[in-house]
């Protein structure tokens, strides 16, 4: 394997011991293989370290890890992309997991882009439920566009592949956010103007039961955080803040079914 791989994946992960073992699988089940994986786990006391240990020697040399602990999820993710050799980063949280063909499929897209260093690669994902269902969330530069004009993360994160250069011209992710600072990463990249490439295919698949799936205070601050930091105007900003307490408190009210019919459907039309 070359000094500097094509790809660095990282994942992040605490107390993964249900979940880890789909997301290392899928790392390794990758048919293009220039590529190191990078583990960096917050101290974890269940089995998430023997699973890792177990599966470290069929990576011939491409997985690095690290327990200790951290920051939270984005202080873990800076660590990640902060011990990264690679070329484009991708990162697969711990209850995730990748398609086989996804790190061939970004690679080959990425050699017709014409800043291929600076060029963030934007997938699909497909979301699954707990019950069983599933959701297929699409990606394009009209909602990329429209999302982003609105303060909301234009990309799915799951799969979206950014270069290193585009980190180390933007800043790593903001650790004042608990559970929005990709949100916030995504805006600033849309607003230094950083070029997205689109592929209609899912890259990434992403399941139910997350920490930003659920609805939280936390979640509510981030959301105000996000917007005090990319709302110029101070109207605004205030409107933006309402509508948001609005939503907030209603989707503590609607039943999950309906919120999940709602998403789908509002998918659809775009």
């Amino acid at each position: 394997m070359n000094n500097k791989p094509f790809f660095s994946i990282i994942t992040v992960c605490f107390n993964s011991a249900t979940t880890i073992e789909r997301t290392i699988k899928s790392i390794l089940n990758q048919n293009f293989l220039d590529y190191e994986y990078i583990i960096v786990d917050g101290g974890s006391s269940d089995t998430t370290i023997d699973i890792i240990k177990e599966y470290e020697p069929h990576f011939q040399g491409r997985l690095k890890w690290k327990s200790e602990s951290d920051n939270g999820i984005y202080d873990a993710m800076n660590k990640g992309v902060l011990r990264s050799n690679g070329i484009i980063i991708g990162i697969v949280n711990s209850d995730d997991w990748l398609e086989p063909d996804t790190l061939q499929t970004v690679w080959e897209e990425n050699r017709y882009c014409e800043h291929s260093n600076r060029t963030i690669i934007a997938g699909e994902i497909l979301f699954h439920y707990s019950s069983g269902s599933t959701q297929l969330y699409p990606t394009t530069q009209k909602i990329y566009e429209s999302k982003s004009r609105n303060f909301e993360m234009g990309l799915n994160h799951p799969a979206t592949f950014v270069p290193r250069f585009v980190y180390d011209t933007i800043g790593l992710f903001d650790v004042n956010f608990k559970l929005k600072a990709d949100a916030d990463f995504i805006l600033r990249c849309y607003e230094n103007r950083v070029p997205v490439h689109f592929i209609p295919k899912v890259l990434s698949n992403m399941s139910d039961g997350g920490a930003s799936n659920n609805r939280s205070k936390k979640e509510l601050t981030d959301t105000v955080l996000k917007y005090k930091k990319h709302i110029k105007s101070k109207p605004l900003y205030y409107i933006y803040c309402i509508k948001s307490y609005v939503n907030w408190y209603v989707k503590g009210l609607v039943p999950m079914c309906l919120v999940r019919y709602y998403r789908n459907v509002h998918n659809r039309k775009k």
